[in-house]
């Protein structure tokens, strides 16, 4: 039935599938191993890569709590100017101001007048803290220390 040459080519047959099989199989083996170290590395990675992404979070956190703890100083420090003496006037004075820069732009002939002599009054007060002209000879009258504050004529 069988002959051994059949018997023979079956058994190199079979010897050579398994060996391609073995073969085969160490192959995956070893691409099994490659892998598992890629994976490993890749986990390596991605927990390094979480702890610093934590270690940035915390630290916006930080900053966070920190930026609002200013804006709430800053904010009660504000409302402690607001009602600071005087306060209330400058803003009253702020306020007269913008009207006035309003009604001065809308009036024919004061506006321009009025905003010329507001210019000259600004370079004085300028040039009295420069140090250019002497304040007190703006605030005194002349006549405050035994002088006339007018002239006489001489015909009087």
């Amino acid at each position: 039935m069988f002959d051994t040459f059949d018997l023979q080519s079956l058994f190199f047959g079979l010897l050579a599938g398994l060996g391609v099989a073995l073969f085969i199989q160490i192959k995956s083996w070893v691409k099994l191993g490659s892998q598992k170290k890629e994976i490993k590395r890749l986990k390596s990675h991605l927990h390094d890569k979480m702890e610093i992404d934590a270690e940035a979070i915390n630290n916006k956190k930080g900053e966070i709590e920190r930026l609002k703890r200013e804006n709430e100083n800053l904010r009660v420090t504000n409302k402690a100017l607001m009602n600071k003496p005087g306060r209330q006037e400058m803003m009253t004075y702020h306020a007269f101001q913008l009207a006035i820069d309003k009604l001065n732009s809308n009036m024919m002939g004061f506006g321009p007048a009025w905003q010329d002599a507001f210019k000259d009054a600004k370079e004085e007060v300028k040039s009295i803290e420069e140090g250019d002209q002497s304040f007190m000879k703006k605030v005194l009258p002349k006549g405050l220390f035994g002088g006339n504050t007018y002239e006489l004529d001489e015909g009087e």
